[in-house]
């Protein structure tokens, strides 16, 4: 029989006879025919099953539907060769066999058709040989279901159809194997008996879903092989906040400015931050100086800057700064004008710096490096170390001495006179102040909370206890005085309530969450600030105001006026109510004072830079305790003095607050040579001048300071006028200052951001 022949005539395809035809061309059923041939290769059988990878511990797997094969009319599946062998295992980590027989040679498209071919020509002999009439196979194929296919004679018995699908098997021995046939002798050669192998036991459904490699499918001879996925499991890596460098300088400080990140990714930085964040604690002394914050401690909500402003301004001692507003010869309505004027231009400078703080997580005068330079900074921070030294020895002296008056009043004294008990107290608070300071922020925010909550306490029962003092109808009767002085009590105002903790705005928001509200921050600091102040500044001269006696008291001796109207079971809580804010404001003077000399580049730790401040505090205040006997002059001249070029910084670097778009660079605030310049002349010079000019229009009659109020005297104005005495030369520094950056600066800062946004 000459099959081979009879194949290749039936099999040849023609030539192409154009070459852009000389690629081989088959129909569909050729294509088929490979495919199937392809599954015969590969030992796949029965009916295609979905398997379906195991899920994770806890969810349920849901069977795939199952797929049957569903025949073509134009092919009988009795033409091709029965499908045998070993299904593909896809199994993690399955080592490929070794040793084994090779598979069988993969049949090309064409070796397909010369098969089909051949077993078609065979088909037609044999059935003229026999005298049956050739049956056209299509129309039988088109309406008979699946029937064993007839084999090859080099091929195995082909296995029953399967006509009931698998579905939803899992990865284990359920698997159909292909079956195997017994010994038989074909017509091309003989075979060796084969054994059908056992499956081996069932695999348990991996718990976690594996990574299957695809595995070369196992010779014929080989028994089926599962090797079950390697469960590992499941373990959940800590996040490890994310935290700002804290030894090299030039590193960031992890909140890139805006529009140098990608939103989504900064924005989940910010997230994990947030949720991995612990605050900075309790009794460990605060690490971080000029440097930012790290994030991981930078967890700080809006409303925690109220009660940290609050318990620095609202000491029953502004009760006689109320009486000094309005002994000046106002009316009480043209005080309580006044004082509003005054707590509301205190926003200014309390709140841009505020949010100069929550940007950068800096202090103020490492960030007013970005206004000055590098260089140019130094003055400011001079400024500020002076203001800090200055008024925490005030506060401290303040305490001290109110503190042994009230004691030595009712009469608890013992055997020490009012100075040595002064000296005492005020020791024993340096202390208290120092080791607070020295610790840092997390110790100082726990104390502020505490004494805002009692000061406030203590200042509604002072309140109630002296509304019977109040006279409201004698109070409206007292005549307005002229409009001027109305400007004197704004200055007033201002200088003991805005300027004296503006240049410490931003050292307390270095720890704010950098998602929280710049808006809310910037409100809650100014409120808590100025809130206390104007209610008890303004109740001051509502007590002024109602009485004569009261007024006069106020003004020359506040403590022992205040404890006249309290009952005499009230020395304890009135020390309270005078000391706990007094000791806040003494801190806060401490702490701030270490970033100033920091500033300065003064190599030291932020700790014992802390510890350098307060002593030049305690001695500045144990000066002032032996030196000074009238209260007054020192508040009214030596407070507006320092005011003038306190007021011209604020001015400057609230402007340039004002027109900043962008966040400041971190490198280059800590280390020259970046975007910030050592020295940025115009801000500078305008320092100066506008200090020059306000000291100009400044009147002082503490010795030293006569040469006060020259430009008054220039244009003719005696500086025993009312408008020589209105000091107004603190607000004409804050005007100039303001005008400087929006008149001229606006190219500098947008150079500077230029610069920024090429580095991002």
């Amino acid at each position: 029989m000459d099959t081979e022949a009879l194949a290749g005539s039936a099999a040849e395809p023609t030539k192409p006879t154009d070459p852009a035809d000389a690629f081989e061309r088959y129909d569909d059923d050729a294509l088929a025919a490979a495919m199937t041939d392809e599954a015969v290769r590969l030992g796949l059988t029965g009916a295609i099953m979905t398997i379906t990878a195991p899920g994770t511990p806890g969810e349920a797997v849901v069977p795939a539907s199952p797929v049957t094969i569903t025949t073509d009319p134009a092919l009988g599946l009795s033409r091709f060769p029965a499908p045998v062998g070993q299904p593909v295992i896809f199994a993690a980590g399955a080592p490929l066999p070794t040793g084994e027989a090779a598979l069988p040679t993969r049949r090309s498209i064409r070796d397909a058709e010369h098969a089909r071919a051949r077993d078609e020509a065979v088909r037609a002999k044999t059935a003229r040989r026999s005298g049956q009439p050739v049956v056209d196979q299509a129309k039988v194929d088109a309406v008979e279901s699946v029937q064993p296919p007839v084999p090859l004679k080099d091929q195995f018995t082909p296995s029953p159809a399967m006509d009931d699908p698998v579905s939803g098997v899992p990865l284990a021995s359920d698997f159909p194997l292909a079956p195997i046939a017994s010994d038989s002798v074909g017509e091309f050669g003989d075979r060796s008996p084969a054994t059908t192998l056992a499956p081996p036991a069932a695999v348990a459904v991996a718990t976690h879903v594996p990574v299957y490699d695809l595995i070369e499918p196992q010779p014929y001879s080989a028994a089926l092989t599962v090797i079950p996925p390697t469960v590992v499991p499941p373990t959940i890596e800590r996040i490890v906040a994310l935290t700002a460098p804290v030894a090299d300088p030039l590193d960031d400080d992890g909140l890139r400015p805006a529009g140098t990140m990608n939103p989504w990714l900064q924005s989940a930085a910010v997230e994990v931050a947030r949720r991995q964040s612990t605050g900075p604690h309790l009794f460990v002394v605060e690490a971080s100086g000029s440097l930012p914050t790290t994030l991981d401690q930078r967890v700080g909500r809006a409303s925690r800057l109220f009660w940290l402003w609050f318990a620095a301004n609202s000491s029953v001692i502004s009760l006689a700064f109320g009486a000094a507003i309005f002994s000046l010869g106002m009316s009480l309505r043209q005080a309580v004008v006044a004082i509003f004027i005054g707590v509301a231009i205190s926003f200014l400078p309390l709140g841009l710096g505020t949010l100069a703080g929550k940007w950068s997580g800096q202090p103020v005068m490492v960030v007013s490096r970005a206004t000055f330079g590098h260089l140019g900074n130094i003055l400011p921070a001079i400024i500020a170390l002076i203001s800090r030294l200055f008024w925490g020895a005030v506060l401290l002296w303040v305490i001290a001495a109110a503190t042994a008056r009230i004691l030595v009043r009712a009469g608890l004294a013992g055997p020490l006179t009012e100075l040595q008990l002064m000296v005492i107290v005020m020791a024993v608070t340096f202390l208290v102040a120092l080791i607070v300071a020295f610790f840092g922020y997390a110790l100082f925010a726990r104390i502020q909370l505490v004494l805002g909550i009692l000061s406030a306490a203590l200042i509604i029962a002072l309140v109630v206890i002296t509304w019977p003092a109040v006279d409201i109808s004698t109070a409206l009767t007292v005549a307005d005085g002229p409009v001027i002085l109305v400007v004197t009590g704004v200055v007033l105002v201002f200088s003991f309530v805005g300027l004296v903790w503006a240049n410490s705005s931003a050292d307390l928001a270095r720890y704010q969450r950098p998602s929280s509200s710049g808006g809310a921050s910037m409100l809650l600091a100014s409120f808590g600030m100025t809130l206390p102040a104007f209610l008890l500044i303004g109740y001051g001269a509502l007590l002024a105001a109602s009485s004569t006696s009261t007024a006069k008291g106020l003004n020359s001796s506040p403590i022992d006026t205040i404890a006249a109207l309290l009952p005499g079971s009230f020395p304890v809580p009135l020390i309270a109510a005078t000391a706990l804010s007094l000791l806040s404001g003494v801190i806060l003077s401490i702490y701030s004072g270490g970033f100033a000399l920091g500033a300065l580049g003064v190599k030291t730790t932020r700790s014992w830079a802390t510890v350098i401040v307060g002593v030049l505090v305690f001695a500045v205040a144990i000066a002032l305790g032996f030196t000074v006997d009238n209260v007054v002059v020192v508040f009214r001249d030596l407070a507006t003095t320092l005011a003038v070029p306190v007021a011209a910084w604020a001015g400057i670097f609230s402007a340039e607050m004002i027109l900043r778009r962008r966040r400041f660079d971190t490198r280059s605030l800590l280390a020259r040579g970046g975007i910030y310049r050592d020295v940025n002349w115009l801000n500078f010079s305008m320092l100066v001048v506008a200090s020059v000019i306000g000291l100009g229009f400044t009147s002082a009659s503490v010795p030293g300071l006569g040469w006060e109020g020259y430009l008054f005297t220039a244009v003719g104005v005696p500086l025993a006028s009312p408008l020589g005495s209105t000091d107004l030369g603190v607000l004409v520094s804050l005007a100039l200052g303001l005008l400087t950056p929006l008149v001229a600066g606006i190219s500098t800062i947008h150079r500077q951001e230029l610069q920024q946004a090429s580095r991002a």
